[in-house]
């Protein structure tokens, strides 16, 4: 998820932990170390440089500090620091177990979140190395915002911490807005849900707007997850029953603020080739057909075919051979290191990139040129262990 979201939810379980009555100072350090912690893992961003681009980011980042193991140090490392400040010390017994606790709650709650959208999260290395992926939240969710800072804004201090955290959320929706990612209309909504949130939580305590946002959070993520099902059990449905292959993945992203919206990339195979059928799903298409969604307009492709008559858009299909992504793996150590990370792999022009961050013609970030001869089979720096999400097209068919 966006820091945005993480630093939200850090500031309401700062409130949850802090008992009653509590002063100025200590209210400051325990907001800032929920702040902090939910965002902590994220610090593998300073370090995705010690692998060339763009691998380094695509290992690294949601890499070892997004693991159970990773997350205990993290705690351990924030523990000794936090005991190291006076203001910890001058806090009673009782309250620095409360500071303990929202920190480890904190970590925890990053690796929750981060696990709930396509992008995935491997927590279990060194033990288990596959990546989990929730498919149910895009990682720039408004409505999580608009919860969320709907809270923190009530329980800022002073008019100017309100209006600024107000603004803090309502930036990042007018770009997504300029972006047409979402639509002014639904920017209306947004911004009217949040004064009706602002209003509603007026007679509420701060641990009270807190408990309600983190609540309705959780509700959101768990609607999400379920509606992810639906739409996957629809999109293999809809991709017609006289498909020749096995279906290995079904790649899920919901559009932003627009739950009825999904964009979906099935993964095929046959015998010989690998398929990825790419498409915008709606779960309501009397409400809002599949060609008003926002991942149909940004893929900046024609419409190939319908299917489940106006439910699905299907706007790509990619046929590649199953031997030459073997032979890339065997002979390309920079491209066995890429398949750590690649879901929806596709070769082309000289270029393996995720299918899955490819919208139009814009970049995409995970786009690595291919190699040849010494340079190809001199491996990258810094490699890691993940579990290939593609493993399965890899491996002699059975």
């Amino acid at each position: 998820m966006d820091n945005l979201s993480h630093s939200f939810v850090g500031a309401a379980l700062a409130e949850l932990a802090l008992r009653d009555g509590a002063m100025p100072a200590p209210r400051r350090l325990f907001l800032a170390a929920g702040v902090v912690a939910s965002n902590f893992p994220d610090a593998d961003i300073l370090y995705v440089g010690i692998t060339p681009p763009p691998l380094g980011y695509l290992l690294h980042h949601r890499g070892h500090t997004h693991t159970l193991v990773g997350v205990f140090a993290q705690f351990a490392l924030l523990a000794l620091l936090c005991r190291l400040l006076p203001a910890t010390r001058r806090l009673a017994a009782a309250d620095r177990t409360r500071l303990l606790a929202l920190i480890a709650v904190s970590l925890a709650g990053h690796l929750l979140m981060d696990a709930s959208n396509t992008y995935g999260v491997h927590p279990f290395h060194p033990f288990d190395s596959r990546w989990y992926y929730g498919d149910a939240v895009f990682i720039l969710e408004p409505w999580l915002w608009i919860v969320l800072g709907a809270a923190a804004a009530a329980n800022a201090r002073g008019r100017l911490g309100r209006a600024g955290l107000f603004a803090l959320v309502l930036l990042p929706l007018i770009v997504l807005v300029l972006g047409e990612v979402i639509s002014a209309g639904t920017l209306a909504a947004l911004v009217a849900t949040s004064l009706v949130l602002a209003r509603a939580g007026r007679s509420l305590s701060p641990r009270a707007r807190a408990a309600a946002a983190l609540s309705a959070s959780a509700l959101f993520v768990a609607m999400m997850l379920g509606l992810s099902r639906v739409a996957e059990a629809r999109s293999i449905d809809l991709l017609g029953p006289e498909r020749p292959g096995q279906v290995k993945d079904v790649v899920l992203n919901p559009n932003p603020a627009s739950p009825l919206c999904w964009a979906v990339i099935v993964v095929e195979r046959d015998e010989h080739e690998y398929v990825l059928h790419r498409g915008t799903l709606s779960l309501l298409p009397s409400w809002q057909p599949p060609t008003a969604c926002a991942s149909h307009r940004r893929a900046g492709l024609g419409e190939s075919r319908w299917s489940g008559g106006n439910r699905l858009v299907w706007t790509e299909e990619v046929r590649l051979p199953i031997e030459d992504l073997r032979q890339l793996a065997s002979r390309d150590c920079w491209v066995k290191a890429w398949l750590q990370f690649g879901r929806a792999p596709l070769v082309r022009e000289g270029t393996i990139l995720d299918l899955r961050f490819q919208a139009g013609r814009r970049g995409n970030f995970t786009a690595m040129r291919l190699r040849a001869g010494p340079e190809a089979a001199a491996c990258p720096p810094n490699m890691t262990h993940w579990a290939m999400p593609r493993a399965d097209l890899l491996e002699a068919a059975r």
